[in-house]
């Protein structure tokens, strides 16, 4: 990358922060996963000789980030937080890439950790809907018990058995 040149941009999460012996690397992700095994999706920036902690960076993973590399720098502006963190390094090489083992691995404990949430919010949303029938199905019984009292009642009450019947279908089914 040349001095004069604009800029190369990046605009996602922030994924992954390693290093080893003064190079360290950033690895950004894009808003969604690509299912293409040669996809070079992933935004990688290598600082060699880098002049800051990974640990500068740990509060910033995850995050929406707009990523902005100079030449021996780059500028990550935290969407959310409203914070700019400058890297300063010798050099500071971007490049696409494809996803690696840890970047799969990482996705797939998302994915479960995403699997658990809504299996938990479906088996409260059953239990829910378990508890709304009963309720229906008193409601009935009570409607019913009031529409025996007298022939002016039981007119009263064969909309309102008619309503409690369709809910109870309407709660029953799986659609």
């Amino acid at each position: 990358m040349k001095k004069s040149d604009a800029p190369l941009e990046f605009y996602g999460f922030l994924g992954r922060a390693h290093g080893l012996d003064g190079t360290v690397e950033l690895r950004c992700y894009p808003f969604e996963f690509s299912v293409d095994r040669d996809a070079k999706v992933v935004f990688v920036v290598r600082f060699d000789e880098a002049d800051f902690r990974i640990e500068e960076i740990t509060p910033l993973l995850d995050d929406e980030v707009e990523v902005l590399v100079f030449p021996n720098r780059t500028e990550i502006q935290s969407v959310f937080k409203g914070t700019t963190t400058i890297l300063r390094a010798r050099s500071v090489t971007p490049e696409w890439s494809g996803y690696d083992t840890d970047d799969l691995l990482d996705r797939v404990r998302q994915m479960q950790g995403e699997h658990e949430h809504l299996n938990r919010a479906l088996t409260q949303s059953i239990a829910k809907n378990r508890s709304s029938l009963a309720l229906v199905q008193e409601l009935r019984r009570r409607a019913e018990i009031k529409a025996a009292a007298s022939e002016q009642l039981r007119m009263g009450q064969a909309s309102a058995l008619a309503v409690l019947d369709r809910l109870a279908r309407h709660l029953e089914t799986d659609d």
